[in-house]
């Protein structure tokens, strides 16, 4: 496969899903109980109570070029479509047969007669005109799909020809995403479309192959979409910030280098355990990351993340002040170690929102970056024994 068929290949199945959650989205209103499969009956399929209503083939481009009576990839869909409709005589005229293609129609062919616009449609001179050029064709990729279409009668042509639809100068894989952000911009302030229809967009493709994981493939129901965009929009409300990371998990490597961060040594001078260990570096690596998406996609207000900040640093000096009392000259280490505990213990089960964001997570993994810094500590005696220097050095890899 040369790199330009590759490059195609791989944009049209990206196509394929992009395109099948603007075409849910445009439909998710007006056909209740409506469900969405991808490459089950066709490229994608539209189908009430596993009934398809509508089959879409879709065919995206890096390079389109005008489309003739003669496209392989038309005669390849009108032969699926035939021998579909002679298996299933019952869909005959119940089920829209959409193709949907980057390319443009050429001018005078039959095929530029098959759109929708009843200005220019006209299904008998289509059949008629198709006819000729399936007579007429050499080409033998499609040989198979020319003569089915010829076996049936006249009637019988214009009867398929009748259900399908042409629509040309599709948006590209590009546009398809403006086009479902044109669909969803009431979701959310303008300023966050993009980065809503970001997140849109990466639940739809993990939907996606999930279904196609399923054996035999999986509907899809256009009512879960709906959900979706539902919670996505409470996420970007006002006094709420969407939660990326809940089940990131950091690679061995990662957990090799953060296990040397101070954070960590700080956990180790109270005697916490590797399992508390373990979860504290998943805390971190996700709250980390979690602001850090924030920062990067315009979500947090001015000062935020330091006033947030300030808010847990304060909490810990009243559970610091509180425990300063137990501590006495001579103490052992182990007795020093116990108030440390009650210090982590008291200060990091209080969850501090941030907004009305009180996901463990994002609390637990901000207190461990506050700790990384040395702002705050849990042993009585951190400074000391951690020395003043800056926070530890080293890479600190992200999400793979």
């Amino acid at each position: 496969m040369t790199d330009h068929s590759a490059a195609d290949s791989a944009s049209g199945y990206l196509y394929q899903c992009r395109y099948a959650l603007l075409a849910a989205l445009r439909r998710q209103d007006v056909t209740p109980g409506l469900e969405v499969s991808i490459e089950c009956f066709d490229d994608i399929s539209f189908s009430v109570e596993g009934s398809p209503v509508e089959l879409l083939q879709s065919k995206h481009s890096l390079r389109p070029k005008a489309m003739g009576d003669m496209a392989q990839q038309f005669w390849n869909t009108i032969g699926i479509w035939t021998k579909r409709v002679i298996d299933h005589p019952a869909e005959l005229g119940k089920v829209r047969l959409s193709f949907v293609t980057t390319a443009t129609l050429g001018p005078d062919t039959a095929v530029s007669l098959l759109r929708p616009d009843p200005k220019v449609r006209d299904v008998v001179g289509a059949a008629t005109k198709l006819a000729v050029s399936a007579a007429k064709s050499k080409n033998a990729k499609v040989a198979w799909a020319a003569r089915l279409f010829l076996e049936q009668t006249p009637e019988m042509r214009e009867r398929i020809l009748d259900m399908v639809e042409m629509l040309d100068a599709s948006p590209t894989i590009v546009d398809v995403s403006s086009d479902i952000a044109s669909s969803v911009k009431r979701a959310c302030r303008p300023e966050h479309l993009a980065v809503f229809v970001e997140r849109l967009e990466g639940w739809w493709f993990g939907i996606v192959i999930d279904a196609l994981s399923a054996p035999g493939g999986k509907l899809i129901p256009v009512s879960l979409i709906d959900s979706k965009v539902d919670d996505l929009r409470e996420e970007f409300g006002p006094e709420r910030l969407p939660l990326d990371y809940g089940g990131a998990d950091p690679s061995a490597e990662a957990v090799g280098l953060l296990e040397n961060r101070p954070f960590v040594e700080q956990l180790k001078l109270i005697g916490l355990g590797s399992t508390g260990q373990k979860m504290a570096i998943f805390d971190y690596f996700r709250a980390r990351e979690q602001r850090s998406r924030w920062a990067r996609d315009g979500l947090l207000r001015q000062n935020e993340l330091t006033d947030y900040g300030r808010r847990l640093t304060d909490h810990w000096q009243r559970r610091r002040g509180v425990a300063e009392a137990r501590v006495k000259a001579g103490m052992s280490d182990a007795e020093l170690a116990d108030i440390g505990m009650d210090v982590f213990s008291t200060t990091t089960n209080n969850c501090i929102p941030i907004r009305e964001v009180s996901e463990a997570y994002v609390s637990q993994g901000s207190y461990h970056m506050l700790s990384d810094e040395r702002r705050i500590g849990w042993h009585p005696e951190f400074t000391e024994r951690l020395g003043r220097a800056g926070a530890g050095g080293g890479d600190e890899p992200g999400v793979e």
